[in-house]
């Protein structure tokens, strides 16, 4: 292996590849001429753009492209902060390097832009009004595009507010089930029941788009070990129900109390008229008897209370089964449509697995950014709102009321405070007119 790798080395160095002539010094070598610029010379052909060559540059010679074409990258004025080896100003990034292909870009000035394009990004200018980039500078992605606030006659004009969704609701389960129905009612627009020929519910499927109304069902779980502890509840109901009903144990301990006392009256009574006809011992057991009769009769009267009590107990426990089988359908909580579906007839779910996603529709909100240099916050916060979309389908404007229901404390960066207002949406031939991301005009009344 080391006699081929010398080989090798010595034709690499004593080769030329092109003409197979000896070379001694391959710094001399034709095809090896190439410099790369690793210094920055500005050119004086213009003060606003300055021509800074860039890039590794090809002995002409042999490359056949005269000087006066070499790639140039126009930056504006070098940085004085930042020197090169020769302590020249250069600009803020190094020139190119690599074996990448030169270009040549002109960045125009700040002038030479349009004037929305310089309101939006804000270029900062340099010393001769072009553009430099920089690592402070806003990147694209940085920028933000919020539209603009207008104060005349009592009123402030925003543009481009967003609307967005104001109720967007993830319906999940709130007990373990599986999927045995997964279908809605179909319903009008104004939310009648539609039935078929034979007067039954017409179903649909749950999916993207259906139209759901305020505590319709969309999702059936499992409910047989619900029903079973239904019916175990309601048969131990009833046996408390007849329990409580029964007083036999109260009346007679109240018939045994009453003999008692009798029988201990008529024998005090004659141990009074005739003494020594009753003795001391005798009148003892009477009363003891007739104390032990009070006391069944307060024991009676207690467990009917009791009895009473577990009605109530097995009351609740009624309404525990028949609210598991109430958590296993699955209802939505808002008029609204169905904006994504997660779950199938089939699927076993845990608690907290998520069904489906509903979005309301009749009311949405509008979100905008006021110039606090303008207006405050105390100003706009629960006053009444106009929103005007210009982009209506059929190319009219239409208007919706709406109010101002928050202003934010803070200011971002541009002295902006954020705000939301709440609006009343339309539905027109089966479709809502203000959707979900439309950018709309307000008008804020003050």
């Amino acid at each position: 292996m080391i006699i081929p790798t010398l080989v090798l080395v010595t034709a690499m160095q004593f080769g030329d590849p092109q003409s197979g002539q000896r070379i001694d010094d391959l710094s001399h070598s034709p095809w090896r001429e190439m410099q790369t610029v690793n210094t920055v010379s500005l050119s004086t052909q213009s003060s606003d753009t300055p021509e800074i060559p860039i890039g590794p540059i090809v002995n002409p010679s042999m490359s056949g492209i005269p000087n006066s074409s070499q790639p140039t990258f126009s930056l504006g004025a070098p940085n004085p902060d930042l020197q090169d080896d020769n302590g020249a100003g250069r600009p803020p990034f190094p020139p190119w390097e690599g074996n990448v292909p030169p270009l040549h870009v002109t960045v125009p000035t700040q002038t030479q832009l349009p004037t929305r394009i310089q309101q939006q990004y804000q270029m900062p200018p340099s010393a001769n009004g072009s553009y430099i980039p920089s690592a402070s500078s806003a990147t694209v992605s940085q920028m933000t595009f919020s539209g603009s606030t207008r104060v005349e006659n009592d009123k402030v004009y925003l543009t481009r507010a967003v609307v967005e969704f104001d109720k967007l609701a993830k319906l999940s389960t709130p007990v373990d089930g599986i999927v045995v129905e997964q279908s809605v009612v179909r319903c009008d627009a104004q939310g009648n029941v539609m039935r078929d020929s034979s007067g039954n519910p017409r179903m649909i499927d749950l999916q993207r788009g259906v139209r759901l109304f305020t505590g319709q069902q969309i999702v059936q779980l499992d409910t047989r070990i619900a029903d079973s502890q239904l019916e175990a509840a309601l048969t131990k109901l009833n046996l408390a129900n007849m329990e409580a009903a029964q007083t036999i144990a109260i009346v007679y301990a109240k018939a045994a109390m009453d003999t008692a006392k009798s029988d201990w009256d008529r024998n005090y009574g004659i141990s009074e008229k005739v003494p020594g006809a009753v003795t001391g011992a005798e009148l003892e057991l009477k009363w003891l008897q007739y104390v032990q009769a009070g006391l069944s009769l307060k024991k009676a009267e207690i467990e009917h209370l009791i009895q009473q009590e577990s009605v109530k107990v097995q009351e609740e426990e009624v309404k525990y089964a028949k609210t598991q089988i109430d958590l296993r359908k699955v209802k939505t909580p808002f008029d609204g449509i169905v904006v994504n579906v997660f779950s199938e007839v089939g699927n076993s779910l845990k608690p907290g697995d998520i069904i489906a996603e509903v979005a309301q529709l009749d009311k949405l909100k509008v979100l905008a950014s006021v110039d606090g240099k303008q207006v405050t916050q105390e100003q706009v916060d629960g006053k009444r709102a106009t929103i005007i979309v210009t982009d209506a389908p059929g190319g009219q404007s239409e208007q919706f009321d709406g109010f101002v229901r928050y202003a934010a404390p803070i200011f971002n960066m541009l002295r902006q405070f954020d705000v939301e207002i709440e609006v009343d949406n339309r539905l027109v031939n089966g479709s809502w007119l203000l959707k979900r991301g439309d950018y709309v005009d307000v008008v804020i009344h003050l």
